[in-house]
């Protein structure tokens, strides 16, 4: 069974814009947690600065093979492309309005550190449909271990130590969900070169 390379070619360029996603929101949400902490040592203030590029740079760099692919490999025209950008919009204003209505009912609880938490669930969660439009499995498994993570962590930790850890995870699972799209993008340049 031979795999349409077209579709390869648009699956290296979206590998490249969600990584590219997933790498700025990762930092922001590392970056949060990090500083909440007051974490922000030499040391990982190098890590981080080294692995947020690193990513970013993978992540252009995929997009441009992807498009440099999409003209090798030429798609017909899909209708469902258009199908799936109306959902994904859908997706991401139903996340944005669910973040902001368990902000707002955070805050009249007088709890504001749940704030990020919930953010993040809601974050995670968004992976299930994300995973189903876009056909990519390991959406599954990054949205889950995201929401997993903060649930765990409200269970565990009060203030601070909660905004703190929360985010801490988050951004590292975004980064490696980040850094799993791009191997796969990987994965598939390598078996359109042959």
């Amino acid at each position: 069974m031979s795999v349409d390379p077209s579709l390869q070619a648009q699956l290296v360029l979206r590998s490249g814009f969600g990584a590219l996603v997933g790498e700025m929101f990762g930092m922001g949400w590392l970056g949060w947690g990090l500083g909440t902490a007051h974490a922000f040592t030499p040391t990982v203030i190098t890590l981080f600065d080294v692995f947020g590029i690193l990513l970013f740079c993978y992540s252009i760099y995929f997009i441009r093979k992807g498009r440099s692919l999409r003209r090798s490999y030429p798609a017909s025209s899909d209708p469902l492309t258009e199908k799936m950008r109306k959902r994904f919009i859908v997706v991401v204003v139903s996340e944005f309005t669910a973040i902001a209505i368990l902000a707002r009912v955070a805050y009249a609880r007088h709890r504001p550190d749940l704030v990020p938490v919930l953010a993040a669930i809601v974050v995670g969660l968004h992976f299930l449909p994300l995973g189903k439009i876009f056909r990519q499995p390991r959406y599954y498994l990054w949205g889950i271990a995201i929401a997993l993570w903060c649930g765990i962590c409200a269970i565990l930790f009060r203030s601070d130590r909660l905004v703190a850890w929360s985010s801490i995870g988050t951004g590292v699972l975004l980064w490696a969900n980040c850094a799993h799209g791009l191997l796969r993008a990987r994965v598939i340049v390598r078996s359109l070169a042959r």
